[in-house]
């Protein structure tokens, strides 16, 4: 056990964890992390196609992303570190069907600050060669883009280390109960170790949910299989913007002279190991070409690279939302999970609000109320319907 007992532990050094871990330095406290890979960034963070957007449905994620892109945009300025930010857009293809609702978005994104372009199917075809058929229209969100998610994470480790932020990677949590006197919590490592603390910060990504249970408390969040395909090297040198068509899913964006595309499943997967579900379903690709040749006829001719593809776990809840906040079982404990695929893009605004909480006793910048384990038993809430 450390001599510097900290007054914070965080479960995960994924990005979310990393983030919040600075912040929670930030305002002077005693951070150790625990993460059970060789270092950060090798879960769900480091697998992900690393996009970051405003084009969201719901008022509260657009508040997310309207606080985190700015941060990734201006990172290198703020805190001196490159985090591989490039603004190659969001492109997103909506169905006739779909596009007054859609419609709808945009006038809410636009509301709250978000640059947001609204295009005829034709203009939509100098940024991807598509097929218009069925389209009703198209926006484009020109702040949107990537990061690379390894560099992003480990400048925020950096920052956090300087913080005095103690990391022990190698060290999986095996066990974890409140102290006798009720003050905190005491948790257990693979690695022998025990730590005190007074409030633990669960950021543990898909093993979020698995986290919880070993502290007899309920997060409702399950993991998901996702997977990404490479393509061969293509011909066109435009740069392809991160493209969804809203009717079927199917997205890709550029990744070099290559074409990173895929769609999701939606399977459920809770009943088989847990829905850890591991390796690549070969089959699925078959689905994602055939569905995806509609609208984009190019990819008749799209080979493939097998070695270069790759699958991870999306960590998702009911309502396709994260929980941020106090679980109802502990005030104390703070969850930071179930990001359902928007963990990157919303890493800096969770970190800064949980530090808040935290230290605080409420989160000031940000309004996370609609992310609070008492949405999933009050009225339906809106669920979020930009999920890729």
């Amino acid at each position: 056990m450390s001599a510097r007992t900290p007054d914070v532990v965080v479960v995960g050094a994924g990005i979310v964890g990393a983030s919040c871990a600075y912040h929670l330095a930030s305002r002077g406290l005693r951070v150790t992390v625990l993460e059970r890979e060789s270092a950060p960034a090798l879960g769900s963070t480091g697998k992900s196609a690393a996009g970051v957007r405003v084009q969201f449905t719901t008022r509260a994620n657009v508040a997310l992303s309207m606080h985190s892109l700015p941060v990734y945009r201006e990172f290198r300025e703020r805190h001196g570190f490159e985090i591989g930010y490039r603004d190659i857009g969001y492109l997103l293809l909506a169905p006739e069907a779909r596009w007054e609702r859609h419609l709808q978005s945009v006038a809410l994104q636009r509301s709250m600050g978000a640059p947001v372009e609204v295009l005829d199917p034709d203009d939509a075809r100098r940024f991807v060669p598509i097929a218009t058929d069925g389209l009703g229209g198209a926006t484009y969100g020109p702040w949107d883009g990537v990061i690379d998610p390894h560099m992003a994470t480990h400048a925020l480790v950096s920052m956090g280390r300087s913080g005095g932020v103690q990391y022990r990677f190698d060290s999986a949590v095996a066990g974890i109960r409140p102290e006798a006197d009720g003050g905190g919590w005491r948790l257990e490592t693979t690695r022998a170790e025990t730590l005190s603390c007074g409030c633990v910060v669960n950021a543990a990504g898909a093993w979020s949910g698995l986290v919880g249970q070993m502290a007899g408390l309920d997060v409702p969040v399950r993991p998901k299989r996702i997977q990404i395909f490479l393509s061969a090297p293509v011909a066109d040198e435009r740069v392809y913007p991160l493209t969804v068509d809203l009717g079927t899913g199917v997205y890709l964006r550029s990744e070099g002279d290559r074409i990173l595309f895929g769609l999701d499943s939606h399977e459920n997967d809770s009943g088989r190991n847990g829905g850890f579900t591991e390796g690549i379903d070969w089959g699925w690709l078959e689905h994602v070409l055939i569905t995806g040749v509609e609208r984009y006829p190019w990819w008749e001719d799209l080979g493939v690279d097998r070695k270069g593809s790759w699958w991870g776990y999306y960590e998702v809840t009911p309502d396709n939302s994260p929980v941020i906040g106090a679980n109802p079982g502990a005030e104390t404990w703070i969850d930071a999970c179930g990001f359902s695929g928007h963990g990157i893009m919303h890493a800096p605004a969770t970190g800064l609000a949980v530090s808040e909480l935290v230290a605080d006793g409420r989160s000031r910048t940000l309004d996370i109320s609609p992310f609070g384990h008492a949405r999933f038993k009050a009225s339906p809430t809106p669920v979020e319907a930009n999920i890729f």
